[in-house]
């Protein structure tokens, strides 16, 4: 527009011009395209790792339900085993009560034979005693029945020597007399019992690999005598005894740690005391107690029973009487013997 003389001009040239077209913004293009596909790859991560999580969830489940279903049988387990052990403990018990029925039906005019036959009875009653306190434990109790058959049999054994001995000194009351054939038919009911429940035990003894403790059993303690040329002489006087001599066997245990294995053997006197060579040879227990022992060795335990003997040199006279062998192995008693010096 402008102004000529007076009079006022409008261009109207470009009135009829179209706008030119908007071009859009090629660059906020991308960039929305950017968001979208970061966004996409976000809800991808997200449903992935929602999925990975269930996924391990599942198996996490899966391996709960597992443990529970083992944990289950172990105790279905456990609770059969400790009901078979108790039918056969209650028939170790039987025959052990009957064993001490016998002896205490026995005389002796003979004060040895008389305090042997005491020392089998305090051994017969120890073995009632350990029976009745291994029912608090329902894992080992069947072992511990298996172990105290085996020493049950080795007991009998010993009261079939000590009624022969007293029937050939002809020195047997008559109470014994009488009652003689009786024993030896309650003691061919007891070999026939232990027949019936030795392949029970045995499979029983597998499927309880004996605990994860050793055992000691088949046990010959004596007093022995050194001669000059180095052998030995077994001697049943305590003032001939230059050693006492422990051997026995180490029973097979599959869940056991193998390698060496030191054993201990503890002799107890008469008097209740322990002989060792030095106040310094101790021993400490599972619960922390500290034993005099008398004398040690070193044993290549594999899983398997092995034999071994233990051999204490004395260093003074022996007192005639009542003496007991302990032995003790990774801190546990595993067994004793009782024997007797004139």
């Amino acid at each position: 527009m402008s102004e000529d003389e007076g009079t006022t001009f409008i261009d109207t040239s470009s009135r009829d011009k179209r706008p030119d077209p908007v071009t859009p913004d090629k660059t906020a293009k991308k960039r929305d395209g950017l968001y979208i596909l970061i966004i996409l790859l976000l809800l991808g991560g997200i449903g992935y790792m929602a999925y990975s999580l269930s996924d391990k969830n599942k198996q996490i489940s899966d391996c709960d339900n597992a443990k529970t279903d083992l944990e289950n049988e172990m105790a279905d387990l456990n609770e059969m085993m400790y009901d078979q052990g108790l039918d056969m403990g209650d028939n170790v018990k039987q025959n052990l009560q009957n064993m001490l029925t016998m002896y205490d039906k026995m005389e002796s005019d003979n004060v040895e034979m008389n305090d042997s036959i005491n020392a089998q009875k305090e051994r017969i009653q120890a073995l009632m005693t350990e029976l009745e306190d291994a029912k608090g434990d329902k894992r080992y109790y069947a072992s511990t029945v298996a172990k105290l058959q085996k020493e049950t049999e080795t007991l009998r054994s010993i009261m079939k020597d000590y009624i022969r001995t007293i029937d050939s000194l002809n020195t047997a009351n008559g109470v014994l007399t009488e009652n003689l054939n009786k024993t030896l038919t309650d003691l061919d009911q007891m070999t026939e019992s232990r027949n019936n429940y030795q392949s029970t035990a045995s499979e029983l003894t597998d499927k309880v690999n004996k605990g994860s403790k050793l055992t000691a059993f088949g046990f010959v303690t004596e007093g022995i005598k050194e001669k000059g040329s180095g052998s030995y002489k077994e001697a049943d006087r305590a003032s001939r005894c230059t050693h006492i001599r422990s051997c026995f066997s180490l029973g097979e245990n599959a869940i056991a740690s193998s390698g060496n294995k030191m054993v201990y053997m503890r002799i107890i006197t008469p008097a209740g005391s322990v002989l060792s060579s030095s106040n310094a040879n101790t021993l400490q227990t599972e619960g922390g107690q500290s034993l005099l022992y008398s004398d040690k060795k070193s044993v290549n335990y594999q899983n398997k029973a092995v034999d071994l003997c233990i051999f204490y040199e004395l260093g003074v006279e022996l007192e005639a009487g009542n003496y007991v062998a302990e032995i003790y192995c990774e801190g546990v008693k595993i067994g004793q013997d009782a024997f007797v010096l004139k």
